[in-house]
This record gives structure tokens, sequence and C-alpha cells, in this order.
């Protein structure tokens, strides 16, 4: 009977853990600048010498990581070192405070976060909706917890008992809504994110309609650096946290009961 009892804690156990994956993946995504990557080499060196990158620039929803000469290029050393790569924050709303904005706001061309209204509208997209799931995830982490604890404190009563289960089942709903949500939420954010950081940033375009001869015939493509591709704040974090609040979300589903909503004729 002991054995029994603690037995079937395992599977709300199983949703709590799951629930604080999923928040922790979330906390990641939103604050990691990895979504997007591009390694960057050596000017005098062909893309097939292309091994190890001189240095490597990121961009997420809300930092842009740019290059600043480390010395005066002019200071004659033949082996300078690699720039300084500098990430700068920027917050989710405000004008000419996010990560990308129009040339009419920033009023100059060389803005680390200038862009055209298409990739600006997608990179919007891309940070509101990660910040709704971190939220929503977040929520069905509390609720989750609550959860759990009451099936620690369920008495022998059985009154208190109907009582407790009763609310049990409404904090369920919101548990699978919240992470329903936060599921939804997430994976619309990956979505438009490999739009924005993968096919739309530039010169992206150049990579995808290059011959792949490379040299000087395609000096616009690949100069000094290659094209930009996934992080792990994209491709490991973002799935991560859609993917287990999905499993938080049905393994609650499996452990806890939900109130019966059927409609008589």
């Amino acid at each position: 009977m002991v054995y029994y009892r603690h037995f079937r804690f395992v599977p709300a156990a199983l949703a709590f853990s799951f629930a604080i994956v999923a928040f922790v993946f979330a906390i990641l995504s939103i604050t990691s600048k990895e979504w997007a990557v591009r390694d960057n080499f050596l000017p005098q060196d062909p893309p097939r010498d292309w091994k190890t990158p001189y240095y490597t620039l990121y961009r997420s929803p809300f930092q842009i990581c740019t290059a600043r000469q480390a010395q005066d290029p002019e200071s004659g050393d033949e082996n300078p070192p690699p720039p300084l790569v500098e990430c700068i924050h920027y917050r989710p709303f405000g004008r000419n405070k996010t990560s990308c904005e129009l040339e009419v706001v920033t009023q100059e061309d060389q803005s680390a976060n200038v862009g055209d209204a298409r990739l600006c509208q997608q990179i919007h997209y891309v940070g509101d909706f990660i910040i709704a799931s971190t939220c929503f995830i977040g929520l069905g982490l509390i609720t989750t917890g609550i959860m759990f604890l009451l099936t620690f404190l369920r008495t022998r009563e059985r009154q208190r008992h109907s009582d407790n289960t009763r609310t049990a089942t409404h904090i369920n709903v919101a548990l699978q809504l919240f992470f329903f949500i936060g599921f939804a939420t997430g994976i619309i954010s990956q979505f438009y994110a490999i739009l924005a950081f993968i096919q739309s940033l530039p010169n992206q375009a150049d990579f995808a309609s290059s011959s792949g001869v490379g040299g000087s015939e395609e000096t616009n493509v690949y100069g000094n650096h290659g094209p930009w591709y996934q992080g792990k704040g994209l491709s490991v974090y973002v799935t991560c946290a859609w993917a287990f609040a999905a499993a938080a979300g049905v393994t609650a589903s499996r452990t806890w009961k939900l109130p019966n909503w059927s409609v008589l004729a």
C-alpha cells in the first residue's frame, strides 16, 4: 500500500519536472544571443580554407552583435588581433528602441538595427511570440506546482477531498491552456525566426542565388564571411522549450482529472 502511494506521485513529479525544464529552456531562448550565427574569416583566405572562423557574429530578437576593430588598421601589424565583438541589447517595444527599425526611424543607413519593413515585421513577431511563450510556460509551471502540492496535501476527509478535487480539476484546465498557448506561440516564434534570421538577413539572398563557384567571380557572395545559420538559441533552446511544454501538458492531462463539462440534450 505504501509502495502504491509513492508510485502514484511519479506522474505528478514527471509533469512538474517537464514544466521546470520547459521554463528553463524558455528563459535560455529569450536571453540567448545565438539565434543566428555568422562566421567571418580572414580576407586573404578562399572559401576552401574556411576552417576556423576569425570571429563570429550573432543576432537574436533582442540582441545584435557587431565587430569593432581592436586596434588601428594603420598600425602596421601583419597579424592584427581579431575584432572585438560587442553585443547591444534592445527593448521589445518602443520607437527606435527595438532590434529592427526602418531607416526613416534610425535616420541613418549604417545603423546595426536598420532594416526594411518585411525584415522588421518578422523580427518583431519573433520577439512578441517568444515573450508570450515564455510567460505562458511560466504560468504553466506555477499551476503545475500547485497541482503537485495538492497531490501531497489531500486529506482523508471525504468532503474536503471532494472539494479539493473539484478545485484541482479547474486548475488543471488552466494548466492545459497555459501550456498549449506556450507551445503554440513557441512554434510560431521559431517559424518567424527562421524567416527573419535565416532567410531575410542581408546578404542571405546572395548565397541562395550563388552558383557556388566562389573566388573572384562571386565576391559579393563570399567576401570574408559565410551565410547566417541557426544557432543553439533557435535550433535547441526554443525547440526544447515548446517540446517540454507539450510533454508537461500531456503528462498533466493523464495525471490529474479534468472537469466534466458534458451538456445534457
